[in-house]
Formats: structure tokens, sequence, C-alpha cells
């Protein structure tokens, strides 16, 4: 979306056929960043649509009822009586951790259709190309109105999922929607299309009943002739017959064919569902994305061509053999694709129309799984933990997750809580208290949960640094440009750990470091970028960078101020179907009195694969890596080969004592002589699900490293 200024007014083009003083001060201007300058000079935010006009006034009202003659009288035009063309399409089925978080696919299908009409109502899509890939296994069967073109607007009642989604909610533009929803002129703006520009009027809509079924969100119409021009919008809580729905975004873009017609040009629909029988911290996605092009009009399509299913399918050799012009993933990448509003976009939009409560259900106290390790767990510190969790959502779409449970081991209790919410047009917020909960001190995790307490059980080693932490976190979070910014502040007081698992199981595990005790008040500010979805298959560079500092004089009893980089870049059949990916990370960490839990380890999985695990710390750290892989038999089997180089150095007396602290049994951690360097071989199995890799470090004690994950996506889960 690009902004220009016009004779002093503004114009909207939218693009379619887009020490204490020091810490005081940072803390000070972040804040502003986050604060509207019309709150922080004391003045009350207008939106647009307020400073423009007024719920159903004579003008808006009028513009309305054009828009509901117009709509039903073009089909009446004698000089057109039928015509035909042709829509190209991506379906995406994703995956997300929550609304607001990183997407990932599991499959993705290509479709081609022909599209025909003949006057007044008939229509029929006809499936003549389609091809798909998974990649993750899932067995999921789309409604066939995800697959296919919206050609009339939804007619006056809509049906979404074949009416098992959403049914007879009155289109805005239907006889008898004046009578059913409330309009407001939001905006004067240009739209770019194909071939020209229009100047349309953006109305808002929303039903008089916000608490029934309806639409909410945006109709442009075209100025001459109140023809719609596009629709933006998404449907109140009431409108979903499926309990499983989150919400649904639809975006529709006509265009002016032959100078007369305004048909369909580009559509977007985005759905979303999540699990309702417990909280669980992920949710199913379909994406469609439709171009509608090659009209051809009066072409004579006969009647009977019509009689039967609206929409059929060409023999499956025939869609197999269709030969596409796009790519099966284009549609992922941000660079080309054309997407519906993102679900951030549109309930910002949605809710300065109503209440965020009426675009989501209030949903019952429920029993919460943030991850199956979350209640279920074997670790060194722990012991076995066993605990439960219950979740709700609030009004206003805020939700809460309070977590318990016991750690036989150690012979601790465990408490967590958290609380999300949103404050449309400024910020998502969460909210974090925790007691006895047992943190790690690298700065990235390195292996998922299930795995660690596998490792835990069969070999000792659950790939934590831990330590016990209780305390609370705010975190203020926004986009901002194509990243996303995160300010936390936060309180804690640390304490050792010891090795509580064997006290219940006789065996040999590595030893639990006694990292720093004490108290700390931290400022964190981190932007994370990550391209939209399905990484693995489109490529792109993905990268967050974090600074933290906590200081004495203000709270706690350490100073410091640590500095992260981390990225990743993957180019995707890159060399005759292999896939490359390079990452790497860095870090610097310095102070009057830095904790051992603020430095970097240095070894073996997560780091250099092929050395003892955190093996060596410092407070200077940086780490790059190269992999190469290629499918062998798809889904079952991919190959890979890979090198990591890392090195990690002490720079200044202040980190003596920080350093000692990561000594073992006199076994002494300390900075690498010069780079380490690994290097191995892997397999991928089933998706990439499984992947084992053997690795061999070559200089400065190198050793055989076996190495079984999961597909770090996947980590939350488990």
């Amino acid at each position: 979306m690009d902004f220009e200024r016009s004779g002093g007014r503004r114009q909207r083009r939218l693009i379619g056929p887009a020490a204490t003083g020091p810490l005081c001060l940072c803390l000070a201007t972040t804040l502003a960043f986050f604060i509207p300058a019309s709150l922080a000079s004391g003045q009350q935010a207008t939106s647009p649509a307020a400073a423009a006009g007024h719920w159903n006034s004579p003008r808006v009202r009028e513009l309305a009822s054009r828009a509901i003659d117009r709509r039903s009288s073009w089909t009446g035009d004698e000089e057109l009586t039928d015509y035909r063309g042709k829509a190209r399409g991506h379906i995406y089925f994703l995956y997300d951790l929550g609304r607001s978080t990183e997407r990932h696919l599991v499959k993705a299908d290509q479709l081609a259709l022909d599209l025909y009409w003949h006057a007044p109502d008939q229509t029929r899509q006809v499936i003549v190309g389609r091809r798909e890939q998974k990649a993750l296994p899932t067995n999921i069967r789309y409604h066939l109105d995800h697959l296919t073109v919206v050609m009339d607007n939804f007619g006056d009642m809509i049906r979404l999922g074949e009416g098992s989604e959403v049914q007879d909610a009155l289109h805005p533009a239907a006889p008898g929607a004046l009578e059913f929803y409330d309009y407001r002129l939001a905006d004067s703006l240009t739209l770019l299309l194909p071939d020209r520009e229009v100047r349309v009027y953006k109305l808002e809509v929303r039903p008089h009943d916000t608490g029934g079924p309806g639409l909410v969100g945006a109709v442009y119409l075209d100025q001459s002739f109140a023809d719609i021009v596009r629709m933006d919008f998404t449907f109140t809580s009431a409108s979903y017959l499926d309990e499983t729905l989150d919400y649904f975004n639809i975006r529709l873009e006509n265009a002016l064919w032959q100078g007369r017609y305004w048909l369909p040009y580009r559509q977007g629909i985005e759905l979303r569902r999540e699990i309702k029988a417990f909280k669980f911290p992920a949710g199913g996605i379909i994406r469609a994305e439709f171009k509608i092009s090659d009209y051809e009009f009066n072409v004579g399509t006969p009647v009977a061509f019509f009689r039967g299913p609206s929409v059929t399918s060409l023999p499956a050799a025939q869609r197999d053999a269709f030969k596409f012009e796009d790519g099966l993933y284009d549609a992922l990448d941000p660079s080309v694709a054309v997407t519906p509003p993102s679900m951030e976009a549109i309930r910002t939009e949605a809710t300065r129309l109503v209440a965020a409560s009426q675009l989501q259900r209030l949903e019952r106290l429920r029993f919460a799984l943030p991850g199956f390790s979350s209640v279920l767990r074997f670790r060194r510190a722990e012991g076995l933990y066993a605990g439960a969790g219950i979740g709700r959502t609030f009004q206003a779409g805020s939700s809460t997750i309070l977590l318990g449970g016991y750690a036989f081991g150690s012979d601790r209790w465990e408490a967590a809580g958290q609380t999300e919410l949103a404050i449309p047009g400024w910020f998502d917020v969460r909210l974090e208290g925790y007691w006895n909960r047992v943190a790690d001190a690298a700065p990235w995790a390195r292996s998922s949960g299930a795995i660690a307490t596998l490792a835990t059980l069969i070999d000792g080693e659950d790939y934590r640094e831990p330590y016990w932490s209780s305390g609370g976190v705010v975190t203020l979070s926004r986009p901002w440009g194509g990243t996303r910014l995160f300010l936390s502040l936060a309180w804690e007081d640390w304490e050792a750990a010891d090795l509580g698992a064997a006290r219940l199981i006789d065996r040999a595990y590595r030893d639990v470091r006694r990292l720093d005790e004490g108290e700390v008040g931290w400022l964190a500010l981190e932007l994370k970028r990550t391209p939209e979805a399905a990484v693995e298959k489109v490529g792109g560079l993905a990268w967050s960078g974090r600074v933290e500092g906590a200081a004495r004089t203000l709270v706690g009893d350490f100073d410091f101020l640590r500095a992260t980089l981390r990225t990743e870049r993957l180019w995707p059949d890159l060399l005759s179907r292999v896939d490359v990916r390079l990452s790497g990370s860095a870090g610097v960490v310095g102070g009057g009195r830095v904790p051992a839990q603020r430095l970097f380890p240095l070894g073996g999985r997560g780091t250099v694969r092929g050395y003892r695990y955190d093996s060596f710390v410092g407070n200077l750290y940086g780490t790059l890596g190269l992999e190469l892989s290629r499918e062998i038999r798809y889904p079952l089997l991919s190959l890979k080969l890979f090198g990591d180089v890392g090195w990690v150095g002490s720079e200044g007396d202040h980190v003596g004592r920080a350093l000692s602290v990561w000594n073992l049994s006199g076994s002494e951690a300390g900075p690498t002589r010069g780079p380490l360097i690994g290097a191995g071989a892997g397999l991928g199995i089933l998706f990439d699900i499984l992947q084992i890799e053997l690795a061999r470090g070559v200089r400065q004690g190198g050793i055989w490293e076996l190495i079984v994950r999961i597909r770090p996506e996947l980590w939350e889960w488990l």
C-alpha cells in the first residue's frame, strides 16, 4: 500500500488488478515507538472513518441504495448473454502456533479453472488442471468452494464451506441490506486496476445487531455508477456454524472489462481453525488465491452446458497433464504473492467497527496443552515432571493459560501463567509470571522437549544448561515493516539447580552446572523477520536480533549488556534439485558483573556438531553452517551433507568469574583455540520429520557425534 499526497490531500493508492540514565533513556525512546503520537500528546486518536462521516447518514444510505440497485440490474444488460474466462489459483494448508505467529506449510495445491456464465444467473466452473504436494502428512479434504472462484460476489446470501461454515449471511449490497446493515463513508481514494485508475468510495459495513450474524468490513464503490470494485471483510462470531472456526478473511477484487462489466479479477480467502476440545497452540489455516483473466463475451455457450453440477472436473490424466505457468509455491513468496489482508490488518479494521469480542467466540474453561513437554517430561534438574494446564478466552480476544505441576526429582512445585491481549492499532501484549521455572542458559533452544526427555532417560543428557527462575515478563510487540518488534521488561530471581534426576533413576548423567544465583531486572529489545510461510519451500532470509541489558543501580545483582544475532537463508533447488541452506549466529556480552547464564556455550548439536556438548564457553561468539540436502525418495527419504564452523572467545577480566562457574568436575570450559570445525551427513525420514545425523569434529578434541532430532518447526508442540 503506497501513500501519496496530491494537492495537500492524502491520496491512498491500493495496488490491485500491500547506568540509570542510559537505561531510562533507552526505555523512554523505545516506548515512544509503541505509543501513538496522539496519545503521547494527550490528544484522543481519531480514526479516518470517524473523521469522514457518521453511520447511516443520508448520503451514505443513498450510496448503499445505488449499489444495491446496480448490483441487481447489471445482469439485465441485453447485450451480454454469456461469457467465459480462465482462473489460476493456489490453495495452501498451513499451521501456526497462535495468531500473529510464524506459519508453516503442510500442503500446497495449484488449480486451473475454466469459468462459464450465462444470463441471467447460470454458472459453471471446470477444473482443467491440478497438482499438489505435501510438506507434512495430512489427509485434509477441501470444501468445493475453497477450490473455486466466487463469480457473483457471493450472491444475495453468502454461504461458505458448502453451507457448513457460514450460511445465509446477507450480502451488504443485496435487497433488504439497508434494514440489516449500518454503513459509513470512510474515505475517497483511487484504486489502480489492470488498465486504468478508478475513483472509489470506501463504505464501512457492520450489522445493526453486531451480536448476530453478518459481515464486517469495507465495500469499495465506483464513484460514477456505484458498482462494487472491491470488498474486504470478515464475519461476526455468530455467523460461524462450525465450532472450530476462528475467522474468515476475504478479499474480492473486480476489474472493468470492455469498459462496462465489473467482473472478478483477483480473489483471496483465508480461514483458520483451532482445536476446541482443549487449548493447544496450533491453528490450521487454508489460504486460497485466484487470478481471473482472458474473458470472452457472447461466445454462444449453449444453455444445456449448464445443466448438472455447477463445478465439474476433467479426468485425472488431463488435469495432471496441464502445464502451469506459475510455480506451485509462488503465492507463498511475499515478493510476488497477492494475498488477502492479514488477520492482523483485517482485525484491526474490523475492531474499529465492532467490539473485538463480537469477532471471536468466548470459550469456556478448558484443558490447556501448550506443548506435550509442558505437562510431562524427564530432565536432569527436575527428574520426572508431571502437571496440567487450563486456559480460557475472554472478551476482546484476550486469552489466559495457567500451568502447574510437580518435579519429583527436585521435590519442587512449579507454576506459570500467561495472558495475551491485543490493543488494535497499537500492539500485542503478553504478560507472563512463573515460579520455579527451569530456564536454559543457552541463547537458543537446541532440541525439542520430546528428544530432551528421551535423551535424558537413555543417555543422561537433556541438551539444556538449567537453573531455577521465578519472576515475570511484560512483552509488547507490533509489526514494523517486514519485521516484528518486541520490547520486554522482566524481573527474575535465579537459583542454581542440581542433579534431581539421579534421585529417581540411578544412572550416569551429565553434571548440572551451578550457575549464578541472585536477582536481575532486565530490558530487552528484539527485532525478528521470518518469511510468512514455508521457508522450506520458498526460501528467503530469516533473522532475529536482540539487545538485552541489566543494571544493578536499578535492581538486582548483575550489570551486563548482551547483543545477539541469528540468521538463516535457504535457496531451494539451487543446484540441480539440491537445497542450499546457510546459517549463522553471533553474540557479545560485557558489563560490570556478567552472570554465567548470559555467556555463550559452544559445542555439539545446535552449534558446531562433532564436539562434546557445551565444552567451550565465552563472552564472544560466532558460528556459520552450510547444509546441502536433496530428496532421494519423496516423502520417505532425503540426504544431506553439512559443515559447521564456530568460535567462542573471552575478552576482559570482568568475565573471568562467570567463566569459572562453567567448570565441571575439573573439566575446564573456556574459549576455543581458533575455530572449531565439524562436518557430517544425515538422513531425513518421512517429510524430514525425523532427522538422523553423524558428525565429526576435526580439531580441538573433536568426536564422533550421533544426533537424532525432530524438524525444528515442530519443537513447540513437543
